[in-house]
Formats: structure tokens, C-alpha cells, sequence
């Protein structure tokens, strides 16, 4: 602001008036005794006023807008008041209202005309062809806000005019999109509108507009509006049935050549709002469409594969619903158990077996109906036998294994797919199930109807879509029957699964685990195509997926360790593991150990053969014997002749400072340790431990004797051995809890009283 800004300070008297005290003060005379500490602060400025210089607004909190616009009027001369309103200059610069007044401090603002009097414009253009456009292109630029909006609905006339517009007028295109836009803004941040109020016309309008495509030329503002005002009118439900009279699929699977994203997002949008919408047999028609192979080509070729510019969020979601959508297409085979008298199904399950055991007819029965097909040939007597080698539990009657729900019929579907789409991978299948011992073989059959309830879980066939995220998998759209390809993939890696945990048929329940957290690994890394769904389960092994599990365990197991309160527990329970490793060592010491005896020459040290002495603590840890003794003998404390007071021990000492390693070359001095009795003279009793692990339980012992902490890398690693172990168990107590809190809960205030004590107190002497 410049020096010449006023200061216009709007605030409520100090006794009630009906309306404001208002002082105009020039900015640098300041601001005469007035409270502004609660005051709404904020700038404002209008283009409507010469000059354009603004006002810096002191507003009261409770002071209505109307009194700052009034005394603004008033110091810019403008003779009217109610025809002017403020909008908020930061995008999407909306009208200032009552509600929102609250967001002002600091803000600035522009003064300028009202809603009703933006209306009353607009209106007016719409009565001369020449302005038609004009009128539209500046509602559509306002219709966002919904102060206006609501203004333009409940205005006599704004909506009917806008119909007749539509309906009546002959529009150039881009205003036609302006309208468009327009109406898609109003009916979407208007309370006083809602999709079912809008006419049948305009649907008809919008759908004689998108089946009329003409190409690049065509506007992609009109498109876009059209497109989204049918999908909510759609997702309102009234316009289902017209929409989807109006609009063939095959005109709106069309407009994906349209390389402008966000008209292919509300194409992908209007066709998931007509799925979700439709009763279950024209969903399942119009998934089948979906599914083919043109519609899916363009999909994949014109909104997956294109894009040079990161795709849309909206659009990937989008394209997530409408997999979601055609996938719960096979809800109701999943829900359906095979009908033991259906012939469709009873074929199916003989063509399992024809395709697997018997290439030259095809022959079928169970129990008692039997049923010769081809040639004339009668049924074998083997057929229970290949039913249980094809891993039926019902051998007699295998549709009794398809009765469960799910996955129901939707396992023989998959089944048969296989034997049928991929018969050299099906019969080696097979042969691989089939010809092993018993009891190692892995049961076809049952794995495919396992498999079957895995996919459609890590698939979430049969639940509503996710409102947001969600994922999609690109090789989707590759394929007509994607969820059956991914069966017959996942078919062959249950075999391998199976041969690498070199299961039995007890193990069935947990190589299904291993597959089904496989299949949900690959699946989490997006795979481009089936190719790399398949690459992604080669490298996902069971001994990969053994090894992410230990080391996501260990991974957890630390996380946890981290948390504040464990932390806290760990140095409660230091002192008391400490003690036991303590104790631990002292019994080391009293077991003894044996050593090798060593003799200098040339201040070099040098182990004498076959010449051993024993040290040992006596049961009550007072005393230290020690003495020659036999490679292999076991000593008793009475059968070494010397000993040493533990209280007449001065020192430990190890490595270089040893007196036996001074000044000498070439030893091992990291297993070296000497205890002192006496400085001077020196006097020590030299040790050099076979390894590192007797230097360190010696050590440790000899300190916790002495009263020294026990440093060594032994006492450290018991010490998170058995801390951990404590913890493990102790919180064994809150397992299932997903995350312990850095916090510890606060603790309640106080009761504002304690008169419940008394009543208990009374309650107990009524007793």
C-alpha cells in the first residue's frame, strides 16, 4: 500500500446502535483509541474505481460484511452499496460471505459487483444473439462459486433460460461448450440444483453432440462438460436408461482416440458410472464388451500406452474401477456351487479328465449316471482312478468338489480354461501332479480350487471398489480373459512351490500361504504384461520369500525394539539379565578350564607340547586353584597345589599389558590375560586362553569377582540375547496390537468430585 492509503476501521460501538461507528483516518495520522486487537484485518481494492488505489479494512469479528462494503462505498463515492460485494483475490477467488469471513485477516480483496447484479448482466446478454457466447463464456467462468451459483438457481428464470439456451438456440460450439461447463458447474456446487432436475433434452442434446464425433476439431471444453454432466446424471440415477439409449458403447469406446486426458478420463468415468448403474444381466453384457479385444486394444494403445506426459491420478483410478468393475462380473460364478445335474458342468469335468488320461473319446460319469460321447465307446472302468489322480477329493462324483462357495463354479471355469487355451502346459501339469508317491503328489484339482478363492481375494472380486488409490495392472487390458491367464500362470508356480518346500499333502494349507504371498508380491511391483507377472514369480522363490520374511521379522522386531517404552522396559530389565550372566560366568569358573603351557625363548613365546595346567574356582567362589595336570584330566580343587585368595587379587590385566607379553614378538596377544597379587615385586599368575571365547568367559568371570563390569563381546551379545528373549515374552501380553505408541497414554484429571466414594461406602454398610 502506498502512503496515500487510508485507513478505514469498521468496529462495533461500545453501546448497541443499529449500525457501525466508522472513522476515515489518513494512514499517517494512525489509528485515534481504538481497540483492533480482535479485528478482521485485510486489504481491498477495485478495478471499478479510478485510480484503483486501495484501503487497508479494520472489521470488527462480529460486524457484518454489509457495514465494511457500505463505509467503503461511502469513501469511494460510490452511490450504491448493494449492488457491490468482495471476492478474495487468491485463486479460485470466490465471493466473501459470512461464513467464510472468518479467512479475511491478512487477505486481499477485491470490491466488486454483486452476485445478483453479475446475474442481472449475464441475463441480459442472453437476449441478443451477438452476445449470446459472451454471456455463456462469463457464466461459465463464475458458475464454480457457489455463492453465485446459488444465486443464479434460485434467480427467477436463470435456470429455465440456460434450458432454453440448450434446447432452442442455435449455439456455435464453443459456446455450446460454454453452456456446458456452465451447467456443470452450477449443478455441482448449487444446493438448489440436482441432477435428477435436469431435463431429458439436454440429455438428449449432449448425447446427439458425443455421437456426432468430429475429431481433433472437435471442442474438447464441450466434450469434457458433456461427458461429466452424464456421468452424475447417470450416477444420480435418473438418467441411466436414457443415457444408455442415446449413447452406444461403441461410439463413446470411439472418443479414446481423443488425445486430450481429460476427455478420456470422463469417457473411462461415464462408462463406469453406466457398469456400476447397470441390473447384473446388462453389466454382464456390457462387461463381455468391455472385454473384448477392440476395446481393450484401445485402452492400452490411446490412454495406457501413449502417454508422453505423466498420466492423470484421476484417470489411473479410473482405469482401476473399470478392472475392478468387470472382474465382479465373476462374482456370480464365484457364488455359484457346481449343480451336480448340469450337463454343461459334468462335461466340462469329463473333458478334464478326457484331456488328461484319454485322447481317443470322451467319457464321463459319476456314481450310477454314466454317459457315452464319441464313437460309440464305453466307459473305462479306471475313470474314479484318474479323478483322484487329477486331485478330485470326490473321485466318485467330482462336482461335490465344486459345492463350496466361493470360489464355487468359477475353479471348473479356470480349470477348463486351462486343459483347453493351454493343453501342453495342462498336461504337464498334470503329469507332474499325477506321477508321484503317495501322499507327495500335489492335487491338482485342489490347488485350482484354492488358487481360485486366492486370486479372487488378492483381487477383491465380489467388494465395492476403493473411492481412492486403488492400482491397476496394465496387462488388464492385454488380454480377453486376463483373470483365467493369471490362473494358468499361477497354476504352474503351485507345482513348483510344491517341489521346493517338498510338501505332502499335510502341507497343502501352507504352500497356499507361500503361493498366495508370491502372487501378492509379484502383483505389488505393477507388472507391465503377463510376461513379467511370470518373470516376477520365477525370481519370487520360496526361498526368496523365506528370506524376506526372516529379514521383515527382524526388521519388525527391531522397529518395535526402537519404541520408547521398550526402551524404558530394556533398562528396567539390564541389571537383573546383568546378575544372570554374572552368575553364569562364576560357574564357568568353578567348572575350570584347561590350559597350554608356554616356555620363552628368544622373547618369543612357544607352546610346549603335551605340558597342560588347570585353574579352577572353588564351588564357594573364594578361592582360585590351579596346578599341572594330564592332557585330559578334570582336576578337583584338592588335587591342584596352588591356590590364590580372590580378595588378594590387585588387578586383571590382558593383552600387551600382560607381564608375560612384554617385550615379546610374535604372540598371540588378543587371548593374553594376567591376574596381579603383587606390584612389587611383580607377582601374576599368566593365562593364554585357547580361543576367543574362553578369553572372554574368563575375563568376564574374573571381573565380576573384582566387582569390574564385564565388557567383553560374549557379555554383550547375552545381554541382547536375553533382554530380547524377556521382552518377547513379556510382551507376548499386547500381541496384536500393530503399533506400540512413543507415549505412554495420559493420565485422567481428576473427578471434579468423590462422592462416589461415599456411596460405594454406603452401598457396602447397606450389605
Amino acid at each position: 500500500m502506498e502512503n496515500c492509503i487510508r485507513e478505514l476501521k469498521v468496529n462495533r460501538g461500545r453501546s448497541p446502535a443499529p449500525k457501525s461507528t466508522v472513522e476515515v483516518v489518513r494512514f499517517d495520522q494512525g489509528i485515534k483509541e481504538q481497540n483492533v486487537t480482535n479485528s478482521l484485518k485485510f486489504g481491498i481494492s477495485s478495478p471499478l474505481r479510478d485510480g484503483g488505489k486501495g484501503e487497508l479494512v479494520f472489521l470488527g469479528p462480529d460486524e457484518p460484511l454489509a457495514h465494511a462494503i457500505v463505509q467503503v462505498c461511502q469513501t469511494w463515492g460510490f452511490s450504491d452499496p448493494s449492488i457491490f460485494a468482495l471476492r478474495f483475490n487468491d485463486p479460485p477467488g470466490h465471493y466473501v460471505t459470512e461464513e467464510t469471513k472468518k479467512d479475511l485477516s491478512g487477505k486481499l480483496v477485491t470490491l466488486s459487483h454483486s452476485p445478483v447484479k453479475v446475474c442481472q448482466e449475464i441475463r441480459e446478454k442472453f437476449k441478443f444473439p451477438s452476445t449470446v457466447e459472451l454471456g455463456l463464456k462469463d457464466l461459465s467462468e463464475k458458475a464454480s462459486d457457489p455463492t453465485f451459483a446459488d444465486v443464479f438457481v434460485t434467480t427467477d428464470g436463470g435456470v429455465s433460460e440456460l434450458n432454453d439456451l440448450m434446447e432452442k438456440e442455435k449455439l456455435s460450439e464453443k459456446a455450446f461448450a460454454y453452456l456446458l461447463q456452465a451447467w456443470l458447474d452450477i449443478s455441482i456446487h448449487s444446493n438448489h440444483l440436482t441432477w435428477e432436475s435436469i431435463p431429458s433434452s439436454i440429455i438428449s442434446k449432449i448425447a446427439g453432440y458425443i455421437n456426432n464425433p468430429k475429431g481433433p476439431q472437435q471442442d474438447r471444453l464441450a466434450l469434457r462438460a458433456g461427458l461429466q454432466v452424464l456421468e452424475n446424471a447417470v450416477i444420480s440415477g435418473t438418467a441411466y436408461g436414457l443415457v444408455i439409449r442415446e449413447i452406444p458403447l461403441t461410439n463413446l469406446i470411439m472418443l479414446l482416440h481423443n488425445n486430450d486426458p481429460g476427455v478420456q478420463q470422463n469417457v473411462l468415468s461415464l462408462i463406469n458410472a453406466l457398469l456400476s448403474k447397470a441390473d447384473p444381466v446388462k453389466r454382464k453384457h456390457m462387461a463381455s464388451s468391455l472385454s473384448s479385444r477392440t476395446f481393450k486394444d484401445k485402452i492400452f494403445d490411446h490412454v495406457i500406452k501413449k502417454p508422453s506426459e505423466p498420466r492423470p491420478a484421476e484417470t489411473n483410478h479410473q482405469l482401476y474401477l473399470l478392472q475392478s468393475l468387470i472382474l465382479n462380473t465373476l462374482d456370480e460364478r464365484r457364488t455359484t456351487p457346481v449343480d451336480p445335474q448340469d450337463e454343461v458342468s459334468m462335461s466340462k469335468i469329463s473333458d478334464l479328465r478326457r484331456i488328461a488320461f484319454d485322447s481317443d473319446g470322451d467319457v464321463f460319469s459319476f456314481g450310477n449316471n454314466r454317459e457315452i460321447n464319441g464313437g460309440g465307446k464305453k466307459e473305462k472302468p479306471n475313470c474314479s482312478r484318474d479323478y483322484r489322480r487329477l486331485g478330485f477329493q470326490n473321485d466318485i462324483n467330482p462336482t461335490q468338489d465344486f459345492r463350496q462357495t466361493p470360489p464355487g463354479i468359477l475353479a471348473l471355469d479356470c480349470m477348463y480354461y486351462l486343459a483347453n487355451y493351454h493343453v501342453e502346459l495342462y498336461n504337464k501339469i498334470v503329469l507332474e501332479t499325477a506321477c508321484r508317491g503317495a501322499g507327495d503328489d500335489c492335487p491338482f484339482a485342489r490347488s485350482s480350487i484354492a488358487l481360485t478363492s486366492v486370486l479372487c481375494e488378492i483381487l477383491c472380486i465380489g467388494e465395492t471398489p476403493k473411492e481412492q488409490d486403488g492400482t491397476f495392472y496394465t496387462f488388464f487390458f492385454q488380454h480377453e480373459n486376463p483373470f483365467e491367464e493369471l490362473f494358468s500362470i499361477c497354476a504352474t508356480l503351485v507345482i513348483k512351490t510344491w517341489k521346493e518346500m517338498r510338501a505332502t499333502v499335510e502341507d497343502f494349507d501352507k504352500v497356499m500361504d507361500v503361493v498366495k504371498e508370491q502372487i501378492k508380491r509379484v502383483l505389488a511391483t505393477t507388472p507391465e504384461s503377463v510376461e513379467g507377472f511370470q518373470r516376477g514369480l520365477n525370481a519370487f522363490n520360496y526361498n526368496e520369500i523365506t528370506n524376506l520374511r526372516d529379514q521383515e521379522r527382524l526388521n519388525r522386531d527391531v522397529g518395535e525394539l526402537q519404541a520408547k517404552p521398550i526402551q524404558e522396559l530394556k533398562k528396567k530389565l539390564e541389571p537383573e539379565m546383568l546378575e544372570l550372566i554374572k552368575r553364569n560366568r562364576i560357574n564357568y569358573l568353578i567348572t575350570g578350564a584347561r590350559f597350554s603351557k608356554y616356555s620363552a625363548k628368544a622373547a618369543v613365546l612357544t607352546r610346549v607340547k603335551e605340558k597342560f595346567w588347570f585353574c579352577r574356582l572353588s564351588p564357594n567362589g573364594k578361592i582360585l586353584h590351579y596346578g599341572d595336570c594330564e592332557e585330559k584330566a578334570i582336576p578337583t580343587p584338592e588335587e591342584l597345589s596352588s591356590k590364590v585368595n580372590i580378595v588378594d587379587l590387585l588387578d586383571l590385566l590382558t593383552g600387551k599389558d600382560c607381564p608375560n607379553m612384554k617385550d615379546r614378538k610374535k604372540s598371540n596377544f588378543s587371548l593374553a590375560f594376567s591376574l596381579v597379587k603383587e606390584r612389587d615385586p611383580p607377582e601374576s599368575i599368566d593365562f593364554i586362553a585357547a580361543d576367543e571365547k574362553t578369553f572372554d568367559l574368563w575375563t568376564d568371570g574374573i571381573n565380576a569377582l573384582l566387582g569390574k563390569p564385564m565388557v567383553s563381546k560374549e557379555a554383550k551379545a547375552d545381554l541382547d540375547i536375553l533382554i530380547n528373549m524377556e521382552l518377547k515374552l513379556r510382551l507376548l501380553d499386547i500381541e496384536g496390537i500393530r503399533e506400540i505408541t512413543q507415549e505412554p497414554p495420559p493420565v485422567p484429571e481428576l473427578p471434579s468430585n468423590f462422592d462416589f466414594i461415599r456411596i460405594s461406602a454406603a452401598v457396602v454398610n447397606s450389605w
